[in-house]
């Protein structure tokens, strides 16, 4: 257990810079602050708001979240609002951890968790904020309370605690999958309920099922869902009621209006979500299959629940790359199973490759510099040459290759994963210098300071993806400065055709540079104004 708290305290210093350092990313970051800002602003509790536009897309738990920060700090700060999915991740990895204690020893714990903290899609909702993680672990805290209460059930009575501990169970169950649709939405009902009942007809105990999910369960997420959805009638009337239960929910399932993507789309994106570890995972279902492997109790429910939880999401017609998000502990969790009943050589080659390719990122990066002339890439901003930052992955690839040698897969993958984490701490001190490609922080300051320098006091927008949200850094760049700043009435950033660009005044306007650069008649409508570049936007000043 030491060991464990040591690894997630590595892990948690190798994110920390990033934590820290970074900006908000424009789009849905910003945008879940805009509407937090609205929600303190009128006084909302259950019924979120964009601008005016009912916000009905997500569930109040994530958002309330933000809402204290804003409320305790002032302001909306990133750090805070990154522990809402760092603390999810590490509980996540912790409690599907708690169902191996007795699969694999410590070692081979740590090293899984190492593996999925690795993995890109688990790595990237801890570093960009999203509720997904939130709802991930509600999603494992319920499945772990019914394996728990399924094995109670599998065996001879045990002592009075452990009854105690099932009838303490029977409650949380409902309450932690009423959490996980209260973070993310129904997705967060249906995984943990269908991965349920299939793994108990996979076992013949279907006839069981009301053990589980009785009248004690069916009665809890009803009064719970029942106080919610009175919230949000009170707060935002029928019409957002209906939006919510309807349009984002039965609409999104089998016509979605956002991410409709193909029955298939997962099994394309498995390769690069899960990497850099997708190989291994497969060699493992592939080996688990043909040796015979899945062949206890544990075993058996990882995989279902990776599996349901795959087939069901692709049967949904609203897609992202995220949203499988659920699936990766288990599965990673079931590869580290199956290796450590069988070293195979699919297995081992697994592996080999992400550290093969480890090793040609280094020398790729020995030559960024030409390579990046050559196909005019932008240059990057770091404290040291690229090289001493991919030499740390070189390192590690060439180690996992030596433990490869030796038949120590685990080894292997530690060096891989450290290596990685090693990286990114490294190369994330440097993340400020990139801020201007992930936010608009200081692209605001510099539009709020021209504006107030030149008396004008409306913004606007051509083609700029949820730049209304920039209200967020104006309304905190006023509150910091105080009553020396000159107040601006209208925050909204109004969007405009190109037609009207010409006759501009008194106005600031974003927009992208590659739009500039593809368009001749825009090129020639802000050509000779005063503009300003700010990582990939350009801020133009209409006198």
């Amino acid at each position: 257990m030491k060991r464990q708290w040591i690894y997630f305290a590595l892990i948690f210093i190798a994110i920390l810079p990033i934590l820290l350092l970074r900006d908000f990313t424009a789009d849905n970051e910003l945008k879940y602050l805009s509407i937090a800002d609205e929600a303190i602003e009128n006084s909302n509790i259950f019924a979120f708001y964009n601008h005016g536009a009912p916000y009905a897309d997500k569930p109040p738990l994530y958002l309330w979240f933000v809402m204290l920060g804003k409320i305790i700090f002032g302001k909306h700060v990133m750090f805070y609002v990154s522990l809402l999915s760092v603390i999810p991740a590490f509980v996540t990895a912790w409690i599907v951890g708690k169902f191996t204690g007795r699969a694999l020893t410590e070692r081979e714990n740590c090293s899984t968790q190492l593996i999925l903290f690795t993995t890109a899609f688990f790595l990237a909702p801890i570093i960009v904020l999203r509720m997904d993680m939130l709802m991930t672990m509600f999603i494992t805290l319920a499945l772990y309370t019914f394996y728990r209460m399924y094995e109670y059930n599998s065996t001879d009575p045990g002592s009075e605690r452990q009854a105690r501990l099932y009838r303490r169970r029977q409650w949380l169950l409902p309450l932690y999958i009423f959490l996980a649709l209260f973070s993310k939405g129904p997705v967060g009902l249906m995984l943990p309920l269908l991965a349920i009942i299939v793994f108990l007809a996979i076992s013949r105990r279907l006839n069981t099922t009301g053990k589980y999910l009785g009248w004690r369960c069916w009665t809890v997420l009803l009064a719970l869902c029942a106080l919610w959805f009175t919230g949000v009638y009170l707060d935002g009337g029928s019409e957002y009621l209906n939006n919510l239960l309807f349009h984002q929910t039965i609409d999104r399932a089998v016509d979605a209006f956002h991410h409709k993507k193909p029955i298939y789309y997962y099994l394309v994106t498995y390769w690069f979500t899960l990497a850099p570890w997708s190989l291994l995972a497969f060699a493992a279902i592939i080996t688990a299959y043909k040796e015979h492997l899945v062949n206890n109790t544990l075993s058996r429910f990882f995989i279902t629940i990776f599996l349901t939880i795959l087939v069901m999401l692709s049967l949904i017609s609203s897609k992202l790359e995220i949203y499988l998000l659920p699936a990766f502990p288990f599965l990673v969790f079931f590869t580290a199973t199956v290796i450590v009943k069988k070293s195979n050589w699919a297995l081992k080659a697994s592996v080999a490759l992400p550290a093969a390719v480890f090793m040609a990122i280094f020398a790729a990066s020995c030559f960024y510099k030409a390579i990046s002339e050559h196909f005019a890439l932008p240059a990057i901003e770091l404290a040291a040459p690229l090289w001493c930052y991919t030499l740390i992955l070189f390192a590690g690839g060439v180690a996992a290759i030596l433990s490869l040698c030796r038949n120590r897969i685990f080894r292997a993958t530690d060096a891989i994963a450290i290596s990685l984490l090693l990286f990114i701490f490294s190369a994330s001190l440097s993340i400020s210098s990139f801020n201007k490609y992930i936010g608009m922080k200081e692209g605001c300051k510099v539009a709020l300071e021209k504006a107030e320098e030149h008396g004008f006091s409306r913004f606007v927008h051509y083609n700029f993806h949820t730049s209304e949200n920039f209200d967020v850094y104006f309304k905190e760049m006023l509150g910091e400065e105080g009553a020396d700043r000159r107040e601006i009435e209208q925050f909204a950033i109004e969007e405009i055709g190109k037609e009207d660009i010409g006759s501009l005044h008194g106005s600031v306007l974003f927009l992208m540079s590659r739009h500039i650069a593809k368009d001749p008649e825009l090129a020639k409508a802000v050509e000779g104004r005063e503009s300003y570049r700010y990582g990939m936007s350009t801020i133009v000043l209409f006198e």
